[in-house]
């Protein structure tokens, strides 16, 4: 991997992590989850880099994908499991990491940390996609709990947030070897027992897929705008009341999801409503894996 961009890559995962560690006083019950998401895009900003997508703050049984809306009321329960996704690029190339945090210990949360660990420690050039995830499994099996079977890790290239190959949390039979200098993202979610999720709730996170005709001006600005400034990187509806209205907004993304030219990321929720903790790094491939999300 050329240096320059080994040193991009370093940087954005440790603007994560430093994020992570800033949040730590921010993190407790009543806590406004409009509030961690605005300081989370604050802190990327004024780290110099700029968000590789919304900030996903999941509670309990939400496992992705939820995004405070701009006029989110939400807070942070008593023993909340609330799993703070976080990520990062620095011209492009990415930083993802995500951890849960309760306010009473949950023995989920330390074993989604031991999981991401156990997969680390096999990582070198070589391993195969089966190797990380039967790693990953069998330290959930050690400690009594399933993985949501149906989420899994990836890889991350210049802009780039979910490449292939997909890296399973459970046992299967993939010969794909990571080469030294792939870039990968580990995320088991703990669930009590094997789970799965499902489509649910409200979207607030988009990304650009492709030009379209559409007709209202806002929607031809939004698309551009998408294009642009978070290149085929997903953006949260919330930024964009900074320049259109929100019902200028709400329309011109039905309109731009009708005609093709956006996707969209609906709420993943567990489909029994079982609690769920994820634990998430960021992994550079060598001989001695690089943890770019981890705070030297």
């Amino acid at each position: 991997m050329d240096k320059d961009i080994l040193e991009k890559y370093i940087r954005a995962g440790r603007i994560c992590a430093e994020i992570k560690e800033e949040l730590s006083e921010m993190l407790k019950p009543g806590t406004r989850l409009l509030t961690i998401a605005e300081t989370v895009d604050m802190k990327i900003h004024e780290k110099g880099a700029k968000p590789a997508f919304p900030v996903n703050i999941s509670l309990n049984e939400i496992a992705a994908h939820y995004t405070p809306s701009f006029n989110d009321e939400k807070t942070i329960g008593p023993k909340d499991l609330v799993k703070i996704d976080i990520g990062v690029h620095v011209d492009g190339y990415i930083g993802d990491m995500a951890f849960t945090y309760c306010s009473d210990p949950n023995p989920l949360v330390k074993c989604s940390e031991k999981c991401v660990e156990a997969a680390i420690e096999v990582i070198k050039p070589g391993v195969t996609v089966a190797q990380i995830s039967e790693a990953i499994e069998n330290t959930v099996k050690e400690h009594g709990f399933g993985l949501i079977v149906n989420l899994t890790g990836h890889t991350l290239e210049k802009y780039v947030f979910h490449g292939s190959p997909s890296i399973p949390n459970v046992s299967n039979s993939s010969t794909y070897k990571f080469r030294e200098g792939d870039v990968i993202a580990l995320e088991p979610f703990v669930v009590q027992s094997n789970g799965y999720v499902k489509d649910s709730g409200n979207v607030e996170i988009y990304r650009y897929l492709r030009d379209r005709p559409v007709r209202l001006p806002e929607a031809r600005k939004i698309l551009e705008l998408a294009k642009s400034e978070y290149k085929e990187l997903p953006f949260a509806k919330r930024w964009l009341y900074k320049n259109f209205s929100p019902i200028k907004v709400s329309l011109a993304l039905r309109q731009l999801e009708a005609a093709g030219a956006i996707e969209i990321y609906p709420v993943l929720r567990e489909i029994e409503n079982k609690p769920i903790a994820q634990s998430e790094h960021t992994i550079i491939v060598m001989e001695n894996p690089v943890v770019t999300t981890r705070v030297p």
